[in-house]
């Protein structure tokens, strides 16, 4: 690769990446602002789980496999485009939103441009970066796309824990930032249609439905996506529905509590490119999916019985690492792909992932308010809804362990392409 074209590669990889930060942000800073909204809104833990997570992932995770073909035939410009245009209008509608309906229908309109994010950030990765690092390319990518988390989860929280600042004047502030970050990928997102020193092997065109229909049959991709959707399904809802609430209840006040989660989103970020870089250099992916599924299990079991602060940052940096294993999943399950259809397999994998969490939170959420009904305190109700996730981290860790297959970082069904 020119040094011009390393340069070009250098600014879109980062434009998308600050795409992703932007709508990882939007995803996680609605559980910060979650008092405020309930108050204003009259929202019960199931109404909000319904708004912060449901309406937002159930459009994000069905987007997934069609934003994967949008971008496979239109490009990393037009698509991005389309998300960042959608998220401006939504945050500037939630921010003017007088009734539930209404920030319901915002939130929805939120999800949908999120989606084009991160299927747009990895073919970024995998158009203009080397290939022979792709997982820690995804890796430094997911780095980038925590400090959305982090910035909901630390400085918004504690401006909105003060009162300075209410949740419609950030949303508002949201928007605007929206409008900023499209004039970057005006300016500096193009697509990669360079092919230069490349074999090419021409193909018989096949129609989108027939293609996708034949991709997944298979069980594999099925496993990986299952597991990614298991691992970092925990961070995401301790980040945007009872997370703080929880460990109110163990004694913990508001700020110490939306610094533990940003404890967790510390251990993602570090966890994603490490994680990446070692699968890389030994060449194995299977060890580590298995390694971060241990984290993640360890991790639940700490934040739901432990009451010792120290103790609960230890268990919010493993929930952190464990959820990092996720960034190898997206490697792993493009390895059970053609090139061509790269963004498709990067979407399934997206998609299970975000409808597990759309579907799962609001689920926990009823069992939280069924526990409180049943006669339980509001301590235990959310300590035995708890232990469901736990449950779903003994699972990933069976899948990990007993059904992904090893892909040896290469390819299983494409050609491997070779530069001179």
């Amino acid at each position: 690769m020119h040094k011009n074209q390393q340069i070009i590669g250098i600014k879109v990889w980062l434009t998308c990446a600050l795409f992703f930060t932007y709508e990882f942000l939007l995803r996680t800073v609605i559980g910060t602002l979650q008092p405020g909204l309930m108050q204003d809104l009259q929202l019960s833990s199931f109404s909000f789980a319904i708004l912060s997570t449901t309406a937002y992932l159930v459009i994000y995770g069905a987007m997934q496999i069609p934003v994967g073909v949008i971008v496979d035939n239109f490009g990393l410009k037009k698509s991005l485009s389309l998300g960042c245009s959608a998220c401006i209008i939504s945050c500037l509608w939630f921010a003017l939103a007088q009734s539930y309906m209404s920030a319901l229908f915002a939130r929805t309109l939120m999800g949908f441009g999120s989606a084009f994010g991160f299927i747009c950030l990895l073919v970024a990765v995998y158009e203009w970066l080397p290939n022979k690092n792709i997982a820690l390319f995804i890796g430094l990518s997911q780095f980038i796309g925590t400090l959305g988390p982090m910035i909901a989860a630390g400085p918004i929280a504690t401006l909105a824990h003060s009162g300075e600042v209410s949740w419609r004047t950030i949303f508002l502030y949201l928007s605007l930032a929206g409008c900023f970050l499209l004039g970057l990928i005006i300016l500096f997102v193009k697509n990669n249609t360079s092919t230069k020193g490349k074999y090419l092997i021409l193909v018989r065109p096949e129609a989108i439905l027939q293609r996708l229909s034949r991709l997944f049959l298979r069980a594999q991709p099925w496993l990986i996506a299952t597991f990614s959707g298991l691992v970092y399904f925990t961070v995401e809802y301790l980040s945007e529905n009872e997370g703080k609430i929880f460990l109110a209840l163990k004694g913990l006040t508001h700020v110490t509590s939306s610094y533990m989660i940003t404890c967790s989103w510390i251990g993602y970020a570090c966890g994603c490119p490490l994680m990446g870089f070692l699968s890389d250099k030994y060449q194995r992916r299977k060890p580590f999916l298995v390694i971060s599924s241990v984290f993640n299990l360890l991790g639940i079991i700490v934040v739901t019985f432990s009451k010792q602060t120290n103790i609960l940052f230890f268990g919010f940096m493993l929930l952190g690492l464990g959820a990092s294993g996720q960034s190898i999943a997206f490697a792993t399950i493009v390895e059970h792909f053609k090139q061509s259809n790269r963004a498709v397999a990067l979407g399934l994998n997206n998609a299970i992932t975000t409808t597990l969490a759309g579907l799962n939170a609001p689920l926990l959420g009823l069992a939280i308010d069924g526990f409180v009904h049943s006669g339980f305190s509001q301590y235990f109700s959310y300590m035995y809804t708890f232990c469901f996730i736990i449950a779903f981290a003994i699972i990933a860790l069976i899948i990990s362990s007993c059904f992904i297959k090893e892909s040896f970082a290469k390819s299983k069904v494409d050609f491997t392409y070779l530069n001179y």
